[in-house]
């Protein structure tokens, strides 16, 4: 068998990346299955008509799941969800928020073996017929995580300035702290891969959407994106506090940088303590417009210095964490696929 198999293969490497994938799959079985994660909190509403517009047969997939995290809702959410025909239903007793909702998720979704997970919202605003447009680059391994653009299409004309305004500013700050080009970091319709979703780690239970790029793009995954299609909910919780949710993604996007450039976070926070040190030294002591106490100059320039010193400390710290992340996981994938025929 093992001779005939090697000049088929030979051939096959010379291929494109999808007949290679078919062939393999018709010699050793291999099953792909796409798990449609799917966050939802008082969505009885639109929860079950969201469902049934997810297509079960995509092409080069053998099996399409659906899995619902239920963020506490206290209205008939699970009920529909189960109606409409979800494979799987996990409740939070209380609201928890999408971050966590999103971790819940993805622990689940591992655990139900998923090569590929899709998150969409319960809200039924993305269109879920570009699914397909969303996983190919995965599935050909162009990129580990696929962004859902939702700007490169028609805007729904429901949708306002402010918002559109407000993701613009959000992706370019997300963009400036990784250095690297996003399009649209505020998009929760998004594909992962399975090496992906098995090294995330988000900590903030209010959302996910900027912590898990920033998470993701500092260890070295893959990112890129696809134009999709939407329609806009105006009633939607995320524009009734804008002003809250703009206020803690900030804190969220602060405490990434902080946590995967330790350096550059407590460096650029040391720097601007030393520079006013500094410069209040020179302002007192080459003009008579501000005298400002010696004491509280050279403070200030030994905080900057100390806050470069905890930049490092940090940064061992941290460094060692994702080491033993790393291992761990390194060593649970050993198991997992000695544990598979």
């Amino acid at each position: 068998m093992v001779i005939l198999l090697n000049p088929l293969f030979n051939l096959i490497f010379y291929k494109s990346q999808f007949h290679t994938r078919l062939i393999i799959h018709f010699f050793i079985n291999q099953i792909l299955k796409v798990v449609i994660l799917m966050p939802a909190y008082n969505e009885e509403r639109l929860i079950g008509k969201a469902i049934l517009k997810i297509p079960r047969k995509l092409t080069n997939v053998d099996k399409v799941e659906v899995l619902v995290i239920d963020d506490g809702s206290t209205d008939k959410t699970v009920d529909n969800a189960i109606q409409a025909g979800a494979d799987k239903i996990v409740s939070h007793k209380t609201n928890m928020g999408v971050g966590a909702a999103f971790m819940t998720g993805i622990r689940n979704a591992i655990s139900m073996n998923a090569d590929i997970v899709v998150t969409v919202d319960g809200d039924g605003e993305a269109n879920t017929d570009e699914i397909p447009e969303l996983i190919d680059p995965i599935i050909n391994k162009q990129f580990d995580v696929v962004i859902g653009q939702r700007f490169l299409k028609n805007i729904p004309s429901n949708y306002s300035k402010k918002n559109l305004i407000g993701n613009k500013i959000f992706t370019k700050i997300v963009s400036f702290v990784a250095g690297h080009k996003f399009s649209d970091t505020q998009s929760g319709y998004r594909a992962y891969s399975k090496d992906a979703i098995s090294d995330i780690s988000v900590v903030n239970a209010f959302t996910y959407t900027q912590e898990v790029l920033l998470d993701l793009h500092f260890k070295g995954y893959k990112i890129g994106d696809v134009p999709i299609s939407f329609t806009y909910r105006n009633d939607s919780k995320q524009t009734r506090s804008l002003t809250r949710y703009t206020l803690r993604a900030l804190s969220i996007i602060t405490r990434s940088l902080i946590f995967h450039r330790p350096i550059m976070a407590f460096g650029l926070f040391g720097a601007f303590l030393a520079g006013v040190g500094i410069g209040a030294k020179l302002v007192t002591g080459y003009t008579d417009l501000f005298n400002i106490h010696a004491t509280l100059s050279s403070g200030l320039i030994l905080l900057g210095a100390v806050s470069f010193m905890m930049g490092l400390f940090a940064s061992v710290v941290f460094k060692r964490q994702m080491f033993t992340e790393k291992e761990i996981r390194h060593y649970l994938k050993k198991i997992d696929n000695n544990d598979q025929p």
